[in-house]
């Protein structure tokens, strides 16, 4: 009397397949009315973002996430593309020195600049971003950090944005997670106080990694 109900992840797999036949659709009477012909053709994408960035120079890692990235696929003629908005909660940093010894800790937040954009070529999706890193809330310590350093709350922060810079290779659109990687540089902090020339020598420099997973809410 009832059919089977269909998993999660068939239902999110068939509303993308519907969502990109509609497009096509779409794009193909574009095509075939000459005074819409230049019009892109955009569709709704909303993914869960975690991931993980690692301080290159201490070793130290980041969880990010769980945040959200709310966009569109866009078809603009030969071209695919994609542009959202991304957001991410605060994170926590836990870095170690002098073999273990001396303990950080510290909020960490990433706030992006502005939107996400990015390129669908060769089977890559190639996404660029801007993001501010701000880092309050520190605290340091022998074997187990106790003593808080001063910091005034969204002040300390990197003296230009991070460029996010990141790839899927061979992506698969219809995939329940999309992972995507990158290396980025750390610039110098200011208006930290007396924590400036520290933080800059612990991890501001190139080579950082982060690795995101996106998964589609659609």
């Amino acid at each position: 009397m009832f059919g089977r109900t269909r998993p999660k992840t068939a239902r999110r797999r068939l509303g993308t397949v519907v969502a990109l036949t509609s497009a096509i659709a779409v794009a193909g009477s574009l095509a075939a009315t000459p005074a819409l012909a230049d019009d892109p053709v955009e569709i709704p994408v909303s993914y869960t973002v975690t991931g993980k960035a690692t301080v290159k120079k201490t070793g130290g890692t980041l969880d990010l996430g769980p945040g959200r990235l709310d966009g569109a696929l866009v078809i603009d003629g030969d071209n695919v593309g994609i542009r959202g908005n991304l957001s991410l909660p605060p994170s926590t940093a836990n870095i170690s020195l002098v073999s273990g010894v001396f303990k950080i800790k510290a909020r960490v937040r990433i706030e992006p600049t502005g939107p996400v954009t990015g390129t669908l070529a060769n089977g890559d999706l190639t996404t660029r971003s801007q993001a501010n890193m701000l880092i309050d809330n520190i605290v340091v310590g022998l074997f187990y950090p106790v003593i808080p350093l001063p910091t005034a709350p969204s002040a300390c922060k990197t003296v230009k944005p991070l460029d996010l810079t990141l790839v899927s290779k061979n992506v698969d659109l219809f995939a329940p997670s999309i992972p995507s990687s990158g290396v980025f540089t750390i610039p110098e902090f200011k208006d930290c106080f007396i924590n400036d020339l520290a933080l800059g020598a612990l991890i501001s420099g190139p080579g950082n990694t982060i690795n995101l997973d996106l998964k589609s809410n659609i």
